[in-house]
């Protein structure tokens, strides 16, 4: 548009002195006139749309010269400033044991002594590790030894006496224009050793979250074996940086706990 404002004077004709007494009428431009400018305006417009793509889109060669290419691995690794240390590798320590490998609960030789305190103690507290699954591995040493799990966690299980011993009722949320309703449910233990197979060891409450729940329900939890002599209690009551288990009475308060004597 720039080149057309600045053309447009070209034919418009202005009056000669020799006319200013009687102005004539300006004549009308030519067909090649307007032509002409029509093609330099065209020109015009594709020369800027053409810079534009040219801004927005990189050709390859451009593309290639900008990534910077990726250094060597004596440059990385290299060790002091000047021109002696340039291709001298840096020397890394690692500190690290078999366990860091292995993993520790595939090779830490406790499964014997974990059969035996559930035999033993019959109710244990556990603290696995943040990350999870080193308690796969206890659980199954527990199946092979032909005991059946009940999974259950705190969080959900209200008062463990009503739900685990007791026919204990259960609200159903109300939706909408509904009446409220109370079903009965039977004693989750009970039921569960009504079940089980004549040659079963016996039943696994494992309860997942047990660090929620009070004294007064852990010490429940923790004589539960008492009451019925074929069911085992694990509870897991923390976290730790390796699978650590104690008897759940010592946690709970029942019997001393040597560890918090010290």
């Amino acid at each position: 548009m720039s080149k057309l404002c600045r053309r447009s004077p070209s034919f418009i004709t202005t009056p000669s002195s020799s006319s200013a007494a009687s102005p004539s009428p300006s004549p009308s431009p030519s067909l090649s006139v307007i032509t002409a400018i029509l093609g330099e305006l065209r020109s015009s417009i594709n020369s800027t749309c053409t810079s534009f793509r040219s801004r927005s889109m990189w050709p390859a060669a451009a593309a290639a010269r900008a990534v910077s290419p990726v250094p060597a691995p004596a440059s990385l690794v290299g060790g002091g400033r000047g021109p002696r240390g340039r291709g001298r590798a840096s020397t890394v320590s690692v500190r690290s044991a078999v366990w860091d490998f292995v993993g520790g609960d595939l090779v830490r030789p406790d499964i014997g002594k974990w059969l035996d305190d559930v035999e033993k103690h019959k109710a244990l507290a556990i603290y696995p590790p943040h990350e999870g699954g080193y308690e796969g591995r206890y659980l199954n040493r527990l199946r092979y030894q032909g005991y059946y799990f009940l999974d259950l966690t705190a969080r959900g299980l209200g008062d463990p006496e009503t739900t685990l011993t007791k026919v204990h009722p259960v609200c159903p949320p109300s939706l909408g224009r509904q009446p409220v309703a109370r079903w009965y449910f039977p004693p989750e233990v009970d039921y569960r050793l009504s079940l089980l197979h004549p040659d079963a060891k016996g039943l696994v409450v494992w309860i997942i979250e047990a660090k929620v729940l009070s004294k007064a329900e852990l010490q429940f939890l923790a004589m539960l074996p008492d009451i019925r002599p074929k069911v085992r209690v694990i509870a897991e009551c923390g976290n730790w940086r390796s699978f650590v288990w104690k008897p759940l009475k010592q946690i709970a308060g029942l019997e001393p706990n040597p560890d918090a004597e010290k």
